[in-house]
């Protein structure tokens, strides 16, 4: 460890005397932009850089796992993605940075740490977003509970902390003025995104109508009037976006439930919702990503094709993006295919000796939940076998399968399946993994679909870890055995 910490080291140097020999006047050094770094555990041998459809670039690692990108001319400034599968951070570049990174997979966001030009803003937006998830776990536990002025006196005092740190870091360091309102945004966004969930909380589990504003005191939403919703800089900041989706919310359903004297219809409101964000956004790219959350959300969460067909047709009417209309219009298809009592689309599958087969042929068991996993997500994949394992054991009238969705990963599949000790013959991957995650719906890896012996949809969307999964379950394993002890007296 101590060695590799000298090597990175070592490269750092050299990437700044790279810069410094290169560039003998400030003017030329603002001419190159570097983006390296080393990844520890790396999961593959490259990474991506992107930044809205406009930039993307593959960034391969060297045999020690490390990189080094130069940008001659950085057309634009401000937050860009990378994504070394599964995961994806932001970074901050402006022109004449050279930002350095290290990551090791296991811990990612934790073990982040940027050096070089450039760092001191990256790591003061890392440092923001591990504080402001940390908190947002205590918050879900405890401070929901509290009324609405205790509630904003608490996030409050919190606010003011971060405002302390950010007057250090611009007191110290001379930042440009879009860095500064980045780092200010970091925070302030994910307060005004807590002030709006509990609100939400508070409206549909408490008052559960618009009289809940009444409890709360005027200055409680004061800090939407200083809520930019078409800043071009923000949009692909977490906070300003979580805030956005929080906001849009809350506003669209006291809109609604004025209008409709507390009557609730889903359809309508969230037509409403999308009508909202197209009447407030006027940026496209912040605007066709909201109106496509709240659309897919709809799709994935309805079980009647002519409503879920009715919001689909509200979004094509005011959406602009033509791939995301294009995707919307996909799901929506694929969704229908996935009703109870169909039968499930059938997949190529490879098993763990390498034949293809096909999923139909699987069911032998009155009752299959299909579940499914990536080698990408380690903690995801061992908790799902270990669940499943158990009920193998306590519900033997339902089979239970693995499918691996991995992009060319047999390779790594197999040899995690074996590492594993998994049953070999429960264990399967996709031959053509996106069209197949794509017909089957998989949008959350916790999803198991069931079905019976004869491929029919039992259900399509059920959560492995859920608290009523268990409960599903003991219902299907009861309505099996019925059928079988029937089958067997006819």
């Amino acid at each position: 460890m101590y060695f590799c910490r000298i090597k990175y080291f070592i490269y750092l140097s050299i990437l700044t005397c790279c810069v410094c020999s290169c560039d003998s006047t400030k003017e030329i050094e603002r001419e190159y932009t570097y983006f390296g770094g080393e990844i520890v555990n790396p999961n593959t041998d490259y990474i991506i850089l992107f930044r809205d459809n406009k930039y993307q670039d593959t960034i391969y690692l060297d045999k020690n796992n490390q990189f080094l990108y130069k940008i001659k001319d950085l057309k634009e400034e401000g937050l860009y993605s990378f994504r070394h599968n599964p995961e994806y951070q932001l970074v901050m570049l402006e022109k004449g940075d050279s930002v350095l990174i290290r990551i090791n997979t296991l811990e990612f966001d934790e073990s982040l740490v940027f050096t070089g030009v450039g760092s001191r803003k990256n790591n003061f937006l890392i440092d923001m977003f591990l504080q402001n998830e940390i908190e947002r776990e205590k918050i879900e536990k405890r401070e929901f509970r509290l009324s609405p002025i205790d509630f904003k006196n608490t996030q409050d005092s919190l606010l003011t902390l971060r405002q302390e740190q950010y007057a250090k870091l611009t007191d110290k360091y001379a930042l440009s003025d879009l860095s500064k309102e980045i780092c200010k945004s970091s925070f302030e966004y994910d307060f005004f995104s807590r002030y709006e969930m509990y609100f939400y909380r508070y409206q549909y589990y408490g008052m559960n109508s618009i009289d809940a504003f009444k409890e709360f005191p005027k200055s409680f939403f004061d800090y939407r009037n200083q809520v930019n919703f078409n800043n071009d800089d923000l949009k692909r900041l977490y906070s300003y976006n979580r805030f956005l989706n929080h906001y849009f919310t809350n506003s669209s359903y006291t809109r609604y439930m004025k209008k409709k004297s507390l009557s609730k219809n889903k359809v309508e409101y969230t037509m409403s919702k999308l009508d909202l964000v197209d009447s407030v956004i006027q940026h496209s790219y912040i605007k066709n990503n909201l109106l496509r959350g709240i659309t897919t959300n709809f799709i994935l969460d309805n079980k009647n094709d002519y409503t879920s067909q009715k919001v689909l047709n509200h979004y094509l009417s005011i959406s602009s993006n033509k791939k995301f209309q294009k995707e919307l219009k996909k799901l929506a298809k694929a969704t229908s295919r996935l009703k109870p009592n169909n039968i499930i689309p059938d997949q190529d599958l490879i098993s763990s000796n390498g034949e293809i087969t096909k999923l139909s042929s699987l069911f032998e068991k009155p009752v299959t939940a299909l579940y499914f996993w990536s080698t990408e997500k380690k903690d995801h994949y061992i908790k799902a076998h270990q669940k499943t394992n158990y009920l193998s054991t306590v519900y033997p009238e339902i089979d239970f399968i693995g499918i691996n969705t991995d992009d060319d990963q047999t390779e790594n599949w197999l040899k995690t399946i074996k590492r594993h000790n998994y049953n070999l013959d429960r264990e399967y991957e996709f031959k053509f993994p996106k069209c197949s995650s794509d017909e089957l719906v998989i949008h959350y890896s916790n999803k198991v679909i069931l079905v019976d012996q004869r491929g029919r949809i039992i259900n399509p969307n059920a959560d492995l870890f859920s608290s009523i999964f268990e409960k599903q379950l003991m219902s299907y394993s009861r309505l099996a055995t019925i059928e079988k002890q029937k089958n067997v007296l006819d």
